[in-house]
């Protein structure tokens, strides 16, 4: 089961006829290339044909070539296969999330978004504290059992935008578009306390330490820095303790539900137009 993801660009299946076209095809800038003294079967592969040359192709003589059934069969297996194998490249095999290879193309894209049109997005680090002890004391079965529960939670953690995707061994990434800071801390606290929730983590004492980065059209990171950053404070909340959200050298640590604020995300959050704060709480509900 693929969660957590639409569906990848050449995920569709194409319509395929073949055809002896006229020589009035030539009006189709596709078809262009057929000569004036000879008639060339050519496969028209009709999705890549815009609305008037769809048009020029059903209203010209033509004849159809009827393919024998097994040739047919054989095309359509081949483009279910190319199709299968672009999708599994991108995806982890275990637990059903973009793999590293996505994730490092889509931050690109997202930080090239955030450079265009000025809004911000945030990367998370997540990992999972104490995860070695279920490896250790119940072996790697039940490890990848939880590993991929874990990734069923978190995908029902984030917005219809946001994209999750498996960094690694027992670390999950999460690309926030479009996202300001506050509402990262909303949806960071959110995965962390969703793996206390998973059945097993107490037993297990599994939790999760979560590091925040933000990009801004200021920040001078590239890719690899973002995610330094990230992975920076990722680390720092694992050294306080684990189970804490860390962003920038700050950690928050949630006391009987109440998250505790520092005076920078205090200030964000005031520097924020009333419109664009009811939107953020939109949302990162």
């Amino acid at each position: 089961c693929l969660m957590n993801r639409s569906p990848l660009p050449d995920d569709r299946q194409t319509n395929i006829t073949a055809k002896i076209p006229s020589k009035k095809d030539s009006e189709s800038p596709h078809l262009s290339d057929i000569g004036e003294s000879e008639l060339k079967a050519v496969l028209v592969h009709l999705d890549n044909l815009s609305p008037h040359e769809r048009q020029i192709i059903e209203n010209i003589p033509h004849r159809v070539i009827a393919l024998e059934d097994e040739l047919f069969k054989k095309i359509v297996e081949l483009q279910e296969e190319n199709a299968r194998l672009r999708s599994e490249a991108l995806i982890d095999s275990l637990t059903g999330l973009y793999n590293n290879r996505f994730f490092r193309v889509q931050l690109e894209t997202e930080m090239a978004r955030t450079r265009r049109t000025g809004l911000s997005c945030c990367l998370l680090m997540i990992d999972l504290d104490n995860f070695k002890s279920i490896n250790d004391t119940r072996g790697h079965l039940e490890g990848d059992r939880f590993l991929a529960q874990t990734a069923q939670t978190f995908s029902q953690c984030v917005r219809a935008v946001d994209i999750v995707c498996r960094y690694g061994g027992d670390e999950f990434v999460a690309i926030l578009p479009s996202t300001r800071l506050f509402v990262a801390i909303r949806i960071a606290n959110r995965f962390k306390n969703a793996v206390c929730e998973i059945p097993g983590a107490t037993g297990y004492n599994v939790s999760a330490s979560v590091g925040i980065a933000e990009f801004t059209v200021s920040s001078p990171w590239d890719a690899n820095e973002f995610i330094r950053a990230a992975d920076s404070a990722m680390y720092e909340a694992k050294g306080r303790g684990g189970n804490q959200v860390a962003i920038k050298g700050h950690s928050i640590r949630i006391n009987n539900g109440i998250e505790s604020v520092t005076t920078e995300e205090k200030e964000a959050i005031s520097g924020m137009h009333d419109n664009e704060q009811a939107q953020g709480e939109s949302d990162g509900k």
